[in-house]
């Protein structure tokens, strides 16, 4: 099994570059050393957490009492005819330069994003209003079943029916990625290229790349009538600070570090924009990111 080691700082492995430190970490080299990563969490009778591009993730300052599990070693990936097979680790804007490579669409939709291909599936990820739900064909999976985990395929069907905005089954149940499949279709290479310089740029102009942050910090509802960052926008709260973390002047639902921000400044600061807003519009907002490790007593 892969070498686990203790007290690992956290922060380097997010795209907030915030968070403490991980009890246990380990960084697999295939989906066999995975499973028995996780086996040995269950045994040790310790949480774990899997962890792969580190967006979406606020992690506390406290850290993670439980074994974090690193997927970007599991990197596999496979051809074969339109379909793109890809292990949990793939990155999914190196899954977007492969697509293009081999001149297949559906996949553009994705390009710039930070994440993997497990992350993005357990989000359900989405952008411009389309979702992962939209071009997966199956995903193997580990299953934890009691002290056991079971290997299982889920097909198309069952994971489009069990998907909403930004929701999968992999947020409800005992479910982890292993691989999945995409199906995708030809397409000219221009064609493709052209999709993926205009999202790209278009997270440019946003400024999405400038400072470290996790992505939107609340879930759109269109029963609102408008993004939630919008709703934030106009409520005057860009540029609210609490240490180096800001609501940035950019883009009202993302919260950046400005250099040394810490999880409970971030934390206080959804706090602050959640009051807001149900205070003047009556709206509760919903949190797109996630909260991992020990947060008693904080924010």
């Amino acid at each position: 099994m892969s070498v686990i080691e203790r007290d690992i700082p956290l922060a380097p492995y997010t795209t907030f570059r915030i968070g403490g430190p991980a009890s246990y970490f380990t960084v697999p080299e295939s989906l066999e050393e995975y499973r028995k990563c996780m086996l040995w969490a269950v045994k040790k009778e310790l949480p774990f957490f899997i962890l792969g591009g580190g967006a979406n993730i606020l992690v506390s300052d406290k850290g993670y009492r439980g074994l974090v599990i690193h997927t970007k070693k599991l990197k596999g990936e496979q051809i074969k005819g339109t379909d793109i097979t890809a292990e949990c680790g793939v990155m999914i804007d190196h899954l977007v330069e492969v697509s293009l490579e081999h001149c297949l669409s559906g996949i553009e939709f994705a390009a710039g994003l930070p994440g993997t291909v497990g992350g993005a599936l357990y989000m359900n990820a989405q952008v411009y209003k389309v979702s992962f739900a939209s071009i997966i064909k199956e995903v193997r999976i580990f299953q934890l079943k009691g002290r056991e985990l079971e290997e299982k395929v889920l097909k198309r069907k069952e994971l489009v029916q069990s998907s909403s905005y930004k929701r999968s089954v992999f947020q409800r149940e005992y479910y982890f990625v292993s691989k999945a499949v995409f199906g995708l279709k030809k397409a000219p290479h221009t064609e493709i290229l052209s999709k993926i310089k205009e999202n790209r740029a278009s997270r440019k102009e946003k400024g999405q790349y400038r400072y470290p942050n996790a992505g939107s910090i609340f879930k759109n509802n269109y029963k609102f009538g408008k993004p939630s960052g919008m709703i934030i926008d106009e409520l005057g709260l860009k540029g609210t600070r609490i240490g180096d973390a800001e609501v940035y002047k950019e883009h009202a639902n993302f919260i950046i570090n400005r250099g040394s921000a810490t999880a409970s400044d971030v934390y206080r600061l959804i706090r602050i924009i959640e009051d807001e807003v149900y205070k003047k519009r009556g709206i509760k907002l919903e949190r797109e990111v996630l909260l991992i490790g020990d947060w008693e007593g904080q924010g």
